[in-house]
């Protein structure tokens, strides 16, 4: 499936391309689906595109030698997949993806990548920001999973869902399952139902996949209060943007 300019330039990381450097994109890309289930890439498997997923979700897991699923992300749309593998000397991919949704993904040859990144300076910025955005994150959720209880962990998360997906904290549903959320956060899927049971003195009620925020600012006290890294939080200073209002 060929891709269009105006199609490239919905997506975050190829907004504000030149005229010349979309032009490119479009020429050396393509858009393929992938069934719900269906895996973009496994482990093992030779390096071949770089992608960007432009509908659905996917799961970036690794698999345990006794057979358990560890989820390290759920990626949306405008999520590049493997931004970090354009740089560097691996050959293989080290984890797995799969369509958690009916998926739509951008594929762009890695080799192409490589060779013409340099060429393309608002990508690359973008790259760069989208790689440090990642680490930022990833040194949150260290911080959280050595000072925070799993409820706290699993009510930040819900805090996340809402503003990533742009739910309204009235009440939204789950975009995906429990036990991939619960695999996500690296919690066993009885103690994640039990931390939804206790949120509900937290300002968050959660009854079958249907999440509502009854008081922001109760969970806000619940959860920001005890994050060291909150002040610099998208999400808490949305959130606390929405309960003020």
């Amino acid at each position: 499936m060929t891709i269009k300019s105006e199609m490239l330039r919905t997506l975050p990381l190829f907004s504000d391309l030149a005229q010349s450097e979309n032009a490119l994109l479009v020429a050396n890309s393509r858009l393929k689906d992938y069934e719900r289930g269906t895996f973009l890439f496994m482990h093992g498997d030779k390096i071949i595109n770089f992608y960007v997923i432009c509908r659905g979700t996917v799961q970036i897991f690794r698999e345990t030698p006794d057979g358990h699923e560890v989820t390290s992300d759920l990626l949306i749309a405008g999520d590049a997949l493997n931004a970090d593998k354009i740089n560097t000397e691996k050959l293989a991919h080290t984890k797995n993806a799969r369509a958690v949704t009916d998926v739509t993904v951008l594929e762009i040859p890695i080799s192409w990548m490589q060779k013409n990144l340099s060429n393309l300076d608002h990508l690359a910025a973008h790259l760069m920001r989208s790689l440090s955005d990642r680490l930022h994150s990833a040194q949150i959720e260290a911080e959280h999973q050595s000072t925070m209880s799993a409820t706290q962990i699993v009510a930040c998360y819900l805090q996340q869902l809402c503003m990533l997906y742009g739910f309204d904290p009235d009440g939204f549903e789950l975009p995906y399952s429990k036990t991939l959320i619960a695999s996500r956060l690296r919690i066993e899927v009885e103690t994640f139902s039990r931390t939804l049971k206790n949120l509900r003195d937290k300002g968050i009620e959660v009854n079958g996949t249907h999440v509502s925020f009854t008081d922001l600012q109760k969970a806000e006290q619940f959860v920001c209060k005890q994050c060291s890294l909150s002040e610099d939080c998208q999400v808490h200073l949305s959130l606390h943007k929405a309960n003020l209002n």
